[in-house]
């Protein structure tokens, strides 16, 4: 086992060790402390009595942040991620709140004896005894004297942030065992009667077939329909409920997008020509090459002619080696030196196997290195390439053919990789290190030689220079200037005399983090809920784009006024007054028959089959709620009253369905409705618990 000094060493491993996962952003400081909400003035949110004041939370979001950076180390923190961060945070201290109400009341509690039953006893938390440095490292099994040692090690811990973060473990586990507790007391409240299977079982099992014929609103013209003003005004106000909205912003803005000017080009294309002459003569191409090139994936094959991907230097397959050619326009927005630094004759391709051995906590890159190297001297004994392979190795998909990787050309593998095999002798063991670990590999074949060409690119990307971006600014700045300046020309006025492109985005909520092709915008967002219509914003810079924004709407919490709507409530009371006036034809008609019926109404019989209650949709209709009541409570070969559906008028006859089972045996049945209730009865309760709360959500006015 690791001991604390060496845990010390690598804090990754620390982390590692007392659950990342469980630690990281989604946790956040779920088990840093308790809650301190109320002690600043200032108040993030509030949950049911007790308020949340920003200094609480930023600790925690602080928390959270150190979290995901120390298990994300290669990766860059963005306004994105740091977004959802804050996110999660916030969804589980609430949740810590509101839930540490239940369990007081509830009496659940997790005392000292069970925490040492859920740590080092019979029945050990699985959360525990998945962590890989308490399991045995040969069988993977949780080892008890593995975590009873390391207990003992924390103890005598001198290190108060290791101390600390094991007592944060220790929490999470505790509140992981009240939930656990909780959910069964929740699920023990569940029950599912055999009158509800029935029901169920003969719901889901009808598969009702039945015709039907559809009238499109269609069939009566538009023109025919006439629509008052009184009768959209009725409409709006009964149905009201239906026309209801978040509070939001609309906003309208221009973009100025920072190009490279005509003078960015020619200084990049100079810069790179002053470093060409040194270039030629530096004999450590790479460490010059990755020192002054914009693509920093830049790699160093060997290539035959017809590989040369850059046609503007194919001519160098047959210069002198260090031969130069550049600077040359090698896209739109880069710049590029080509230098010849070697030429070989080498094999076209080669065939080998290999052994992988890959470091791991248990194992380290010196330990692996000792492994290859018995292994290799084994092989060299006598013993089998491919038996060891298929025991040893770790690349799998190769270890089941004894390491064969088969034929490859260069470039295919890692650059180490591929050096070895194509300069090493037939039938040789040799050892690399990449990226995967540590490799024994056997070239077993190598086709004829050829002439191949390595080239080293320099590339230099295009970019605006500050004083680019001072003249886009200087522009933006001027535009919203003159319109604060002045009380005669408007927003779009001055975009069209300035011919740019007027953007508007609708509906923006509060939470919203960027307006669409706007990165990392949440500014423009915040300025919105701070503005009043009319007023114009500051230049915004947004990556390589400055913004001139014009809040221009402010939808308040609440009714849609009819005005925003009027078009959508036309159309349906249109389509209602259409609905209507089918209707009336059809019963007009006399028909015995739906062939009648769909002669009479220039239609068709149409058939929809397996229809069953539980499921909205219709073969070929999609959901018509209307019509699937309908069918779902008719007899058999009687033609349904015509029905006003979501798409179409609907006259139906069913004919067929699965009888109707009052007895049997529904345990199944009870089974699967069981399973499903519990299954959400967790979250169910949680938000019914959230709503009684009545949080309080202030986020929005600080980030």
């Amino acid at each position: 086992m690791s001991t604390l000094g060496s845990i010390r060493k690598r804090s990754t491993l620390l982390l590692s060790v007392i659950g990342l996962a469980m630690l990281a952003f989604i946790l956040g400081d779920f088990m840093q402390s308790k809650r301190s909400g109320g002690s600043g003035g200032i108040f993030v949110g509030k949950v049911a009595d007790e308020e949340i004041s920003i200094q609480a939370f930023e600790a925690r979001v602080q928390k959270g942040t150190e979290n995901w950076k120390a298990s994300n180390p290669n990766s860059t923190l963005n306004q994105g991620t740091m977004s959802q961060i804050r996110i999660s945070i916030w969804d589980e201290y609430i949740k810590e709140l509101i839930m540490d109400v239940e369990f007081e009341e509830l009496g659940i509690n997790v005392d000292s004896e069970e925490m040492f039953e859920l740590f080092q006893g019979n029945n050990v938390h699985p959360e525990i005894s998945k962590i890989q440095i308490f399991q045995d490292p040969n069988t993977k099994q949780f080892d008890r004297a593995k975590i009873i040692q390391y207990m003992k090690n924390i103890e005598n811990e001198q290190n108060a942030e290791a101390r600390e973060q094991w007592l944060g473990y220790e929490k999470y586990i505790r509140t992981l065992r009240k939930n656990e507790k909780y959910n069964s007391l929740v699920e023990q409240g569940m029950y599912v009667s055999s009158a509800e299977a029935r029901t169920n079982f003969n719901e889901s099992n009808a598969n009702i077939s039945f015709e039907y014929v559809p009238v499109s609103y269609s069939f009566i013209a538009d023109s025919l329909v006439d629509i008052s003003e009184a009768e959209i005004k009725t409409y709006y106000k009964k149905n009201i409920s239906q026309f209801q909205q978040d509070e939001s912003r609309d906003v309208k803005y221009v973009v100025y997008a920072v190009l490279p000017s005509g003078k960015d080009d020619e200084d990049t294309k100079n810069n790179l020509d002053a470093i060409t002459e040194t270039f030629t003569a530096y004999e450590d191409y790479e460490v010059f090459v990755r020192r002054n090139t914009d693509n920093n994936n830049a790699i160093f094959n060997f290539v035959k002619e017809d590989a040369i991907l850059d046609t503007n230097v194919t001519s160098l397959f047959s210069d002198e080696k260090g031969t130069v050619i550049g600077p040359y326009k090698f896209s739109e927005t880069t710049y590029r030196v080509s230098k010849l630094t070697d030429l070989q004759y080498r094999p076209d391709s080669v065939e080998a196997r290999h052994i992988l051995i890959s470091p791991t906590q248990a194992m380290s890159i010196d330990s692996v290195n000792k492994k290859i190297e018995a292994l290799k001297l084994s092989i060299e004994k006598g013993a089998d390439f491919g038996e060891v392979a298929r025991k040893e190795s770790e690349d799998k998909g190769s270890a089941i053919k004894g390491g064969d990787l088969g034929w490859f050309k260069e470039g295919a593998m890692v650059a180490e990789f591929n050096d070895i095999c194509f300069t090493a002798e037939r039938g040789k063991l040799t050892i690399v290190q990449s990226q995967f670990g540590v490799h024994l590999i056997e070239v077993t074949d190598k086709s004829k030689k050829v002439k191949k060409v390595k080239i080293a690119y320099i590339d230099r990307v295009v970019e605006p220079s500050s004083e680019t971006y001072h003249n886009y600014y200087t522009q933006a700045a001027q535009f919203a200037g003159a319109l604060l300046n002045t009380d005669t020309t408007t927003f779009d006025d001055l975009a069209d005399a300035n011919n740019l492109i007027k953007r508007d985005e609708a509906k923006v909520i509060p939470s919203k983090q960027d307006i669409p092709s706007l990165k990392n915008s949440r500014a423009m967002v915040r300025w919105m809920y701070n503005a009043n219509i009319g007023d114009i914003s500051e230049v915004f810079e947004f990556g390589n784009s400055y913004v001139v924004a014009t809040l221009t709407k402010i939808n308040q919490e609440g009714d849609i006024s009819l005005e925003d709507i009027k078009e959508q409530v036309t159309a349906i009371v249109k389509k209602q007054k259409k609905g209507k006036i089918i209707i009336e034809k059809i019963n007009s008609e006399s028909f015995s028959t739906l062939t009648d019926l769909a002669t009479r109404m220039n239609s068709q019989i149409q058939i929809a089959s397996k229809v069953n209650f539980l499921n909205n949709q219709i073969q070929n209709l999609g959901n018509e709620p209307q019509l699937l009541g309908m069918v779902s409570s008719s007899e058999t070969n009687e033609i349904i009253e015509a029905i006003e559906g979501e798409n179409a008028i609907f006259v139906a006859k069913v004919i067929s369905r699965n009888e109707v089972r009052d007895s049997g045996d529904f345990s199944k049945q009870k089974k699967q409705m069981f399973t499903t209730i519990i299954r959400n009865a967790s979250a169910s309760v949680y938000n019914a618990l959230k709503e009684d709360a009545e949080v309080i959500d202030n986020r929005n006015d600080f980030y």
